[in-house]
């Protein structure tokens, strides 16, 4: 498998469910596109410029499963793959790096030397318009034994905010997207000024897992948070966690992202029955409550009338596919 490994994200998280789940039928080996971390040399990464590790690791696999969200990796990725003949499958966790026809056109090539193309959604199926692909959702159910528990100081954050609805919503490093937060952070910002504006009991948990944006947007919100004393509504949590294990002690999660794909963190909260309020920005599963994309009193209001009654929520048919089957298919020859 091929994509970020070592990096905390859905797709990382994927894969290393992917793995877990058919480990009885497939010995799987790491290609890491993450950041470089000084404390993790477990798994090859593509960015210490090993070409002869790498060759070698592309040379001894049968199948190639590549899940790169960089346009010109896994086009490489593809080719010497194709050249050392191995059997190709493409998963697309997301089309946002498909913005034109000529850069579709060219991914469009390379895909078609693949085996099997696995969209995670019907729009990036449609978009791409290649015979081969096939719709999967990205999502693989967690083993809740084996989510790890919360850090010391997080919960003493939810011990301190007994009898409060938690809302919890995540991403893995700020950014932004067309000149727009890509994760909706300061529109959560917008929404604690009102919780405080009406005393509402109510309290926000964002976290990030890695604070190191270039553009200094973590910084940027702390001191928002501090300046207009929002703390009693708002908290960031700087650490890569189980958010699994947070969503399991909220109330209500949130997706606030301006563009997605097939966001790991709604089917997880669809599959732990809990409220999931997510942006409109696109298609979202059976169950998902939707917002207007960068609204953030939609979002208030959305998020007023799940805290305030118990709701009943649907399951996505997708949550509970076959997945070792599909992939087990998917992987022999």
């Amino acid at each position: 498998m091929i994509g970020p490994y070592t990096t905390v994200g859905g797709v990382s998280i994927h894969i290393k469910r992917l793995a877990q789940l058919l480990q009885a039928d497939f010995n799987f080996l790491f290609v890491d596109e993450s950041p470089i971390s000084s404390n993790d040399f477990s798994v090859y990464n593509i960015r210490s410029m090993n070409a002869i590790k790498y060759l070698k690791l592309v040379g001894s696999a049968d199948v190639i499963h590549i899940h790169s969200g960089v346009g010109l990796l896994r086009c490489f990725h593809i080719l010497i793959a194709f050249v050392f003949r191995k059997k190709i499958i493409v998963t697309l966790h997301s089309a946002h790096n498909f913005s034109n026809g000529l850069i579709r056109g060219v991914n469009r090539w390379f895909l078609n030397l693949s085996d099997t193309i696995v969209c995670v959604s019907k729009e990036i199926k449609a978009l791409l318009k290649i015979a081969k692909s096939q719709v999967i959702p990205a999502f693989v159910p967690p083993v809740l034994e084996q989510e790890e528990s919360l850090p010391k100081s997080l919960l003493q954050l939810l011990q301190r905010s007994v009898g409060k609805k938690i809302i919890v919503s995540n991403a893995f490093r700020l950014d932004m997207n067309n000149g727009e937060d890509l994760y909706g952070l300061d529109l959560l910002l917008a929404v604690a000024k009102r919780l405080k504006q009406k005393e509402t009991n109510a309290v926000i948990v964002f976290v990030v897992a890695d604070i190191n944006d270039s553009k200094g947007l973590y910084q940027k919100y702390v001191t928002q948070i501090e300046e207009e004393k929002l703390n009693d509504y708002i908290s960031i949590f700087p650490k890569a966690i189980s958010f699994v294990t947070l969503m399991q002690k909220s109330d209500v999660v949130v997706r606030a992202t301006n563009t997605d794909g097939d966001a790991l963190t709604v089917r997880e909260a669809l599959y732990l029955k809990k409220p999931i309020i997510a942006s409109d920005a696109t298609w979202r599963p059976l169950g998902s409550i939707l917002f207007k994309n960068r609204d953030a009193n939609d979002l208030y209001l959305k998020l007023a009338e799940a805290t305030q009654k118990d709701q009943a929520y649907l399951k996505d048919q997708y949550a509970y596919q076959d997945y070792k089957g599909i992939y087990k298919s998917i992987y022999t020859f």
